[in-house]
């Protein structure tokens, strides 16, 4: 179907399944006509849903599947807030919780350690046996934690998740950046240590962190496009900002970012 003012250039978007340019969208518990219609407007422009922390658990186990079904429609890849699976070790049931993954349909699962404190060691042999038992996609995660003592650095966290055999790695934006530093350069001592942008996925900040305003997302948005370019890989975009972004990552929308050429 030809998009309208097709005569007008904008930068080319790879197809999906894509490896650059993700779009991870977060769904607090959209109803199946509210899923459907943003898929229909903006399902191309969205590569994962993350159904965020245990809102899984509060779903009746069929529209839980259907939701996982039309995301898998438009070839999207829906997977559990990581937070739950936390939840699931911290009263261990790991096991169920993967059984239970594959059951609803999932193929992805997110393996993060924000509210819990749990060894790399241990982590990584999870992302593992998630891949390897279970033929899930793992997305891992690294950086600060909430409350905890971390001590492993950003980096090396990152490149043992991905050695387990995690897909991409999850990096808070503002862990990578901070107030007060110069994105490009972050983004070059990330290279310098051996993490490429092309394997992780930088989540925005949402309003579960405090201090965030609502501004705070899509500047640190156009922050990620200028420092590393328009593949880059982005999480938390809230359903109704997936577009808003895409005109922003295309060049076509408000202060579009210098990394978006036409």
């Amino acid at each position: 179907m030809p998009k309208g003012f097709a005569a007008l250039p904008i930068a080319a978007r790879p197809t999906k399944p894509r490896e650059r340019g993700l779009v991870v969208t977060i769904d607090w518990g959209l109803g199946l006509a509210e899923q459907a219609d943003l898929l229909r407007v903006a399902g191309e422009y969205i590569d994962l849903a993350k159904i965020a922390v245990g809102v899984s658990r509060l779903l009746d186990a069929g529209l839980l599947r259907e939701k996982i079904a039309l995301y898998r429609q438009h070839a999207v890849v829906a997977f559990p807030g990581g937070q739950f699976l936390e939840y699931a070790l911290a009263h261990g049931a790991t096991d169920t919780f993967l059984t239970e993954a594959c059951a609803a349909g999932y193929e992805a699962i997110e393996v993060s350690d924000n509210l819990i404190e749990i060894s790399l060691d241990d982590k990584t042999a999870l992302i593992a046996r998630a891949v390897q038992e279970f033929g899930l996609r793992v997305l891992g995660e690294a950086g600060k934690k909430e409350g905890l003592a971390h001590t492993v650095p950003l980096v090396d966290d990152a490149r043992a998740c991905l050695a387990a055999g995690a897909w991409k790695v999850m990096l808070e934006a503002a862990d990578v950046f901070p107030a007060g530093q110069e994105p490009r350069a972050a983004v070059q001592d990330l290279l310098a240590q051996g993490l490429q942008p092309a394997e992780a996925i930088f989540e925005l900040p949402g309003h579960w962190i405090p201090g965030t305003t609502y501004a705070d997302p899509p500047r640190i948005y156009r922050q990620l496009l200028d420092a590393v370019g328009p593949e880059v890989n982005v999480a938390n975009v809230l359903p109704d900002r997936v577009i808003e972004y895409e005109t922003i990552r295309c060049g076509i929308g408000v202060n579009a970012a210098s990394g978006a050429v036409i």
